[in-house]
């Protein structure tokens, strides 16, 4: 059993207004589920990307849209997205509010950028 308190680790912050911590991925011990805490400012947001397995989503606090396969969703604390493996997607917080959120995907999800090209923010391993 690993426990991860909430002050273990800090967030790592990623351009656009992103912050990211790693909750349970692969570096953390965790052999099946990568979760990860995200928070984004007003004004966030990140570009588009893919991941090569399923990602859940699920709004802790604040308001974002997400831009899913040209379609706009906002999603407000306590809704959740699933976004499809090889979907792209990009999330912006329009809101007044810092937003925060769990990412959470199989473990070792891959993240690409637009053109293709592997991602690896340094928060999800």
């Amino acid at each position: 059993m690993t426990v991860v308190r909430s002050d273990d680790g800090q967030f790592i912050e990623t351009p656009g207004g992103n912050f990211g911590r790693a909750v349970a991925t692969t570096s953390r011990g965790a052999a099946e589920v990568s979760v990860i805490r995200q928070r984004q400012r007003p004004g966030g947001a990140n570009p588009a990307h893919t991941h090569d397995r399923e990602e859940v989503m699920v709004l802790l606090a604040g308001e974002i849209t997400i831009m899913v396969a040209g379609e706009d969703v906002v999603l407000g604390a306590g809704d959740a997205v699933i976004v499809p493996p090889r979907t792209s997607h990009r999330i912006e917080n329009r809101g007044s509010h810092a937003a925060e959120w769990l990412l959470v995907a199989p473990a070792a999800v891959r993240f690409f950028h637009e053109d293709g090209q592997p991602g690896s923010p340094p928060w999800s391993r």
